[in-house]
């Protein structure tokens, strides 16, 4: 039976964006330098503007044989997913974007001020990220980050693939992958989570 899918549509202003974790992932020290926290805000409001955070999902049992999953798409042997999910049972798998937008602020700064585009692109990457966490605390009702991606540990990054054409991702959000199994837009996720109502 092919599973229900689910639309997610975020207002971007309704994203709480750490500082702190725009700071790190744009590769900066932690510090508390007033014009960089500055660059930042003055950045992050930019994005806001251009992002739109979109996401898909769907509920799927799972059902192990020794350590390969079986989710009904597909079957893949990671002991780590195993670990994770504790063996059998029902998982969320989503897929994330926040939309061209990012990408081509990034591209746009990029031949002409490099250091915007660093600290964009570091609130691009927060962006999606805490995108992510709302899904798992506000939809999935779980801990923020309680989520595995392919690509993690031994989990194959190919499984990416099966997940957005499980979730018709291209047509219903707009995300894509190329050949070499990256998602395109680039401030995209593919995960799975665990349903909170299991032990």
């Amino acid at each position: 039976m092919t599973p229900l899918v689910n639309i997610i549509n975020l207002d971007a202003g309704k994203l709480c964006v750490p500082t702190s974790d725009i700071i790190r992932y744009s590769g900066c020290k932690q510090t508390k330098d007033e014009k960089l926290c500055a660059l930042c805000d003055e950045a992050l409001t930019e994005l806001k503007e251009a992002i739109t955070p979109r996401a898909v999902f769907a509920e799927v049992p799972v059902k192990f044989t020794e350590d390969t999953a079986d989710f009904g798409f597909g079957k893949y042997k990671s002991r780590s997913l195993r670990t994770f999910l504790g063996g059998d049972c029902t998982a969320y798998i989503f897929a994330a974007t926040v939309g061209v937008g990012a990408d081509r602020l990034i591209a746009r700064y990029s031949p002409i001020l490099p250091s915007r585009a660093v600290i964009t692109d570091g609130c691009a990457t927060a962006a999606i990220e805490c995108f992510c966490d709302y899904i798992c605390t506000e939809v999935f009702k779980t801990q923020a980050q309680a989520r595995f991606s392919p690509g993690y540990g031994d989990l194959p990054l190919e499984m990416q693939k099966d997940i957005l054409s499980l979730l018709n991702a291209n047509l219903n959000i707009g995300l894509s992958m190329t050949d070499s199994y990256l998602l395109t837009p680039t401030k995209s996720v593919t995960a799975i989570v665990k349903s909170p109502c299991q032990s």
